[in-house]
């Protein structure tokens, strides 16, 4: 039989299986960033506006974030928009690949169905594996020609057709090198939980050498994989260079994909696991099952956000610097207002982060939050149906573990943070800051952990609509006022109501009615859970 016979029919199989999610992630991704297009020359189409806003993203804080931008006289609007977005949304289309190459190779696996399809039909040994790649491909090409097409119709003030383009192909091509070396991933690790958690792993290790090197020594971002995209210099120098060097890199991984596919087993991978006990005593009841599966992942995200979290506050130092540089500033302010402004600027940069990590922690923990109903479609709560664990008991116990988790890692990254920026600053920032944050974002971690809960009680089909409002509510408080939305755009996020923590005090009233609404959701997924079937 050859290798790669019945591609196709996999490739139209895969299609059918994940079209919802492919869609609603292109609508997210290629339709919010052309809406964006369309908008950004009437926020900074003036002399005047860009040159208030450059002064804010030239800032050592909005570089660590965002990039730097290129080193010209004349900046313009469509130089300020690809400056603004390549990074954030990079991140975005290296997330989406990641999750569609797992969902397309090892999660099949674990359910099964590659194993029946290829005792049961002529399907190649390497065809399941190629419909994977060809999908990603696809996808990652049509959001290619639906920014590039969106964008050159925005017809930006200072764009030009190759610069339009070569955006459009960066965000795709970022996105389809690193969804291909987790392809890689996916052949070495047995299981989608491993290589899902390596694979973002190295991620954010190409995320901090980016961020890192781009305040310091912008020379050094070509170490990393993802500082690549920002030395396309769009609209400005508009080079192709590393657009070639995605592609060597995401080929090179494609085929080492193939090879290692090719000398392994179904439902196995290349790196050996290490077997457990026959008997156990972690295995006695579900609370304990679940913290022995989970203890590696939850203390790799502590760990990976703690570092995280340092990396940031390692560059405290930096950012009042357009403060203290400035001899006019210092004339005016005198030694006491400078550095009051260079603790509202680091109070500021806090305020921001706070919500990447809050994002983070509900990421973090709903993941396990959504094993609940991965484990039932499974069969595995089969396994622990066995004994009278009240249904209550099933769902409170991965829910109660998730917004411990969360809480856990925003408050390891923001302590991170803290330990690093104050090994660096002359005048150390207080304790109380941290924790103000810390528990300004708490009720919008329990709001998501507890949407998600709700859906996976009562209406689990729907429980990916949990992360769109996630991205939705992220995008709009992250971006918000650079784009300019009104303020009732602004409050359809939680965050909006806690992002200006510890700059000013928490508001209070918002604080209560968001944890009550979450308190809400999370009883309400309780009650569904019960009365529903499991696998319904």
């Amino acid at each position: 039989m050859k290798p790669f016979a019945e591609t196709r029919l996999l490739l139209v199989a895969n299609f059918r299986r994940d079209i919802k999610k492919i869609i609603i992630w292109l609508v997210g991704l290629a339709g919010l960033f052309v809406a964006v297009a369309y908008k950004f020359e009437g926020l900074y189409g003036s002399r005047q506006q860009i040159e208030t806003i450059v002064t804010t993203l030239k800032s050592k804080a909005m570089v660590s974030l965002f990039g730097p931008l290129p080193h010209v006289n004349h900046l313009t609007t469509a130089i300020i928009f690809a400056g603004e977005m390549l990074i954030f949304w990079s991140i975005f289309m290296v997330i989406f690949n990641i999750t569609l190459a797992i969902g397309a190779t090892r999660v099949p696996e674990e359910e099964g169905l590659t194993e029946m399809l290829r005792g049961g039909h002529p399907v190649g040994r390497q065809a399941p594996l190629l419909a994977a790649i060809l999908e990603i491909s696809i996808v990652d090409l049509v959001f290619f020609v639906i920014t590039g097409v969106g964008t050159q119709l925005a017809n930006l003030p200072g764009a030009n057709s190759m610069g339009t383009w070569l955006l459009a192909a960066a965000l795709s091509i970022v996105g389809w090198a690193f969804g291909m070396f987790t392809l890689v991933l996916a052949q070495l690790f047995n299981d989608s939980k491993n290589a899902t958690m390596v694979s973002y792993l190295l991620f954010g290790i190409t995320y901090l050498m980016r961020m890192i090197s781009d305040v310091s020594d912008q020379q050094l971002t070509w170490l990393s994989p993802l500082g690549w995209v920002e030395k396309t210099s769009i609209y400005v120098n508009n080079n192709w260079l590393p657009i070639g060097l995605y592609l060597v890199f995401g080929g090179f991984a494609l085929m080492i994909a193939l090879a290692l596919n090719a000398n392994r087993d179904i439902d196995a991978g290349l790196v050996a696991v290490k077997p457990g006990k026959a008997t156990n005593r972690f295995l006695r009841g579900p609370l304990s099952l679940l913290v022995w599966n989970q203890k590696t992942t939850s203390l790799g995200w502590i760990i990976g956000v703690a570092l995280l979290g340092a990396s940031y506050g390692s560059i405290f130092d930096s950012i009042g610097k357009l403060v203290n540089d400035s001899p006019v500033i210092r004339q005016v302010l005198g030694t006491g207002g400078v550095m009051h402004a260079q603790k509202l600027q680091l109070l500021s940069f806090i305020g921001i982060l706070s919500m990447v990590f809050a994002l983070l922690g509900i990421l973090a923990g709903g993941m396990v939050t959504n094993r609940l109903y991965a484990d039932e479609t499974r069969g595995y709560l089969e396994l622990v149906s066995v004994k009278p664990v009240h249904r209550t008991t099933m769902i409170l116990i991965p829910v109660s573990y998730g917004i411990v988790l969360a809480e856990l890692v925003l408050i390891a990254a923001m302590f991170g943070m803290q330990a690093a920026g104050n090994a660096v600053l002359k005048h150390p920032l207080a304790a109380k800051y941290f924790w103000q944050s810390i528990l300004a974002m708490t009720p919008t971690v329990l709001l998501f952990l507890g949407i998600l809960t709700l859906f996976v009680g009562a209406m689990p089909k729907l429980r990916s609509l949990t992360w769109l409002y996630l991205g939705v509510a992220f995008v709009i408080s992250y971006f918000g006022k650079l784009l300019k939305l009104p303020d009732w755009g602004l409050k359809v996020s939680p965050f909006y109501w806690f992002q200006k923590v510890p700059v000013k005090t928490t508001d209070w009233t918002a604080w209560w009615v968001i944890l009550i609404i979450a308190l809400v959701c999370l009883l309400g997924g309780v009650i569904g859970y019960n009365k529903r079937d499991l696998r319904n």
